[in-house]
């Protein structure tokens, strides 16, 4: 199953990436982001509403919960902080 990651909100600039029961979401963000680009995170986009995917979420399980409404849903690669996560520990 491939996973298709849009790198900007220009919806012509995207990836695909080959997604398994085991990859998470950190490691679709590793994939797309540039090396050496450290803030980062993925956010899913559905009916309007936005939310970050957390690092250890199964992407593979994220795509077989939106079902049908699949086309619908999109993946955007967000080149900041996820909103409400800390630097620290």
């Amino acid at each position: 199953m491939f996973l298709t990651v849009f790198l900007s909100d220009n919806e012509q600039h995207f990836t695909e990436v080959p997604v398994t029961p085991e990859t998470t979401c950190r490691d679709v963000v590793d994939l797309c982001k540039e090396p050496g680009e450290s803030e980062c995170h993925l956010a899913e986009v559905r009916c309007g509403s936005e939310r970050p995917v957390a690092d250890n979420e199964r992407m593979f399980e994220a795509l077989q919960r939106s079902g049908s409404q699949r086309n619908e849903v999109r993946f955007f690669l967000r080149h900041e902080r996820p909103p409400g996560r800390d630097t620290g520990g």
